[in-house]
């Protein structure tokens, strides 16, 4: 388990980057944003009705 400060581990995913349908999600990697904080929510995408723009957003 990852916790504050720990570094992620080689990955790559889809992430929702924007609000704007256009540019709403970018694949990022282990080595995007390299010397910056990163953020990672990870929820069950296939059990849920919110997309993740609604989450972006802080729609209920």
């Amino acid at each position: 388990m990852l916790t504050v400060s720990d570094r992620l581990p080689e990955h790559r995913l889809t992430a929702c980057v924007s609000l704007g349908a256009n540019n709403a999600s970018r694949t990022i990697n282990h080595t995007s944003h390299e010397g910056t904080w990163r953020l990672v929510f990870v929820g069950p995408m296939d059990f849920t009705s919110i997309s993740p723009t609604e989450i972006a957003g802080g729609r209920p």
